[in-house]
């Protein structure tokens, strides 16, 4: 890795966080994968030394901040298969019925453990979700010197969250959604 020592903070401005969710049960034919942007969110990674020692990452979302951008099937983006009314339902449906912004605004994340694996970093830390904190870990990918991918699978129920559902059941949100970081430290 090519890093200097200091401390990068990273935001909004300096890439994306998303959220994929999955659908599932009897009417899941007729409902949509989602992609939701993540529009507000710090993320302070401190880089002490070459070793990486005392290295550590710091990030906090605020949970009031997630806005669906489309559905997406296979991963691949459909922007014109929802309206602005139905993304503006979801959005209230996320912070009504899912993450309670208003009694949990912010998301926490601190990492306890930084190393250097394959044009990368493996990364463990502690997850604060819903009030709930439960370890998770991942790996990032940093090309170009700058460049930094990753992607985390949440588990919602893990943190006392009820997965989405509607329609007596018949549709749900999976269990588990996946948290992905697209951004870049110049």
């Amino acid at each position: 890795m090519d890093f200097k020592p200091g401390v990068y903070t990273l935001t909004s401005n300096s890439g994306k966080l998303f959220v994929y969710t999955f659908k599932e049960g009897f009417l899941s034919a007729v409902a949509h994968d989602l992609l939701i942007d993540v529009t507000n969110f710090t993320v302070k990674l401190n880089i002490t030394d070459a070793s990486l020692d005392s290295s550590n990452v710091d990030a906090a979302i605020q949970a009031n901040s997630l806005r669906v951008i489309c559905a997406t099937k296979n991963r691949q983006r459909h922007p014109e298969t929802l309206k602005e009314k139905d993304k503006a339902d979801i959005d209230e449906a996320i912070s009504k019925d899912v993450l309670h912004p208003n009694k949990y605004p912010t998301i926490n994340f601190r990492s306890t453990s930084f190393l250097i694996k394959d044009g990368g970093f493996h990364i463990k830390g502690d997850l604060n979700l819903h009030g709930v904190t439960h370890p998770i870990e991942f790996d990032i990918t940093i090309t170009n010197g700058k460049d930094i991918r990753g992607k985390v699978a949440i588990s919602q129920k893990d943190f006392g969250i009820k997965p989405y559902k509607a329609l007596s059941g018949t549709l749900k949100v999976k269990n588990v959604v996946d948290a992905v970081s697209e951004l870049n430290l110049s």
